[in-house]
């Protein structure tokens, strides 16, 4: 009994230790985003800046006196939070391995790196490929549309700016994640393969939700996000029958 009340102590100590570490990181963290928050903005605007069309003039504006410091204070507190999540999943993982074994020990460790790995490549896809793409696409249709009488240009709003950027990334990570959290729960036995296939429909119906809840307040912006879920869902399904098969 006093050998296990030892050992509760001191799971108990390094649980308040990683969890000290991690909100002071997040602390720290934000203080350091904070303090270049506008440098992490221009970093944010630049696929704005960026965008070769012809004769088009952007400007992003502010109509509340506090708007702009909220703005830079969302942005601190959105990285802080992103990279206090990456911490606390690596203290997580590293707090539990003592008591596994060491084949789970070890693949708890590769899904815990293929989680970050996915969340980098995501980022990068999305800050390289698809917000260039969809600001191009929007403002180039909203330009081509002018008439020679009327100047219209794009004039923005700081915080509905960096919200779109922060929906956008979110709504990638969820994209690559999702592949990647349905094969560690089957793994881990936590759900079935004839209970992901039996339960598709339902599956469906909490990805449209999931969608409905990320997404704009229209129903082609929830399908168009929901669509690509239930497609990494099916894929998902495929993959692991097709090992299982092999």
């Amino acid at each position: 009994m006093y050998t296990y009340n030892i050992s509760a102590i001191n799971h108990i100590n390094e649980l308040k230790l990683r969890t000290f570490y991690t909100l002071l990181s997040v602390n720290l963290t934000f203080c350091v985003a904070y303090i270049y928050s506008l440098e992490l903005f221009y970093f944010l605007a630049k696929p704005l800046i960026n965008i070769n069309i012809t004769d088009f003039e952007y400007s992003l504006i502010y109509t509340d006196i506090s708007e702009a410091f909220f703005t830079y204070l969302n942005i601190s507190i959105y990285i802080s939070l992103f990279l206090g999540t990456l911490l606390l999943i690596h203290h997580f993982t590293y707090f539990i391995t003592p008591g596994l074994f060491n084949t789970e020990a070890k693949f708890l460790v590769k899904i815990k790196n293929s989680f970050y790995i996915a969340c980098l490549i995501s980022i990068i896809i999305t800050y390289v490929f698809v917000i260039p793409f969809i600001w191009h696409f929007f403002i180039s249709s909203d330009t081509s549309n002018n008439l020679i009488a009327i100047n219209i240009h794009f004039e923005g709003k700081l915080n509905e700016y960096v919200f779109i950027l922060v929906r956008v990334f979110f709504t990638i990570i969820c994209l690559f994640l999702t592949p990647l959290l349905l094969f560690t729960a089957t793994k881990l036995n936590l759900v079935s393969m004839n209970s992901l296939i039996k339960q598709r429909k339902f599956a469906f119906i909490l990805l449209f939700i999931l969608g409905a809840l990320i997404s704009p307040p229209d129903v082609v912006s929830q399908v168009l996000l929901a669509l690509p879920l239930c497609i990494s869902y099916e894929l998902v399904i495929f993959i692991m029958l097709s090992h299982k098969n092999c």
